[in-house]
Formats: structure tokens, C-alpha cells, sequence
């Protein structure tokens, strides 16, 4: 996902998340500014498991808990 892509999708959830009206526009403008000088790679970092009785097996020895991600699209383009 580019950087505009996310930029424009944390936007539209504060948006309709009902945040924003709790926000003013500097206060938008400097999470934008933080977000796009934030590390993007950092979910490449994740111990990715390729099915779910791996991640269970991992969490298990690890002690850690398992977060499932589901996605209908391509997160490279942006399209999910």
C-alpha cells in the first residue's frame, strides 16, 4: 500500500470512526506527518506462520498470542 493509500485510508477511519470530531485540523495534520515518517516495512518484521496450526504451535512456545490477519486483495498495490 503507498503511502498516499494509507495516509487517505487513516483519514477516512478517523473520519468515521467518530475521532475526528474530537480532532482539529493540526492535530490531523501532525498524525499524517507521523505516519509517513514512520517505518512502513515494520509488518514485513512479523513471524508471518503460513497456516493457523503453525501460529498456534508458535504462540504456544513462545507464550505469545496470536494475531490473525485476513485480506481480499494485493497489500503491495494497496488494493485490500
Amino acid at each position: 500500500m503507498g503511502k498516499g493509500a494509507r495516509t487517505a485510508l487513516l483519514i477516512v477511519l478517523a473520519v468515521s470512526s467518530g475521532v475526528a470530531q474530537e480532532r482539529d485540523d493540526a492535530w490531523v495534520r501532525q498524525r499524517v506527518k507521523q505516519i509517513k515518517e514512520s517505518d512502513t516495512s515494520a509488518f514485513l518484521k512479523i513471524p508471518w506462520a503460513p497456516s493457523l496450526l503453525e501460529a498456534r504451535k508458535s504462540a504456544k512456545d513462545e507464550g505469545r498470542p496470536i494475531f490473525l490477519f485476513t485480506l481480499d486483495g494485493n497489500l503491495e498495490t494497496g488494493r485490500c
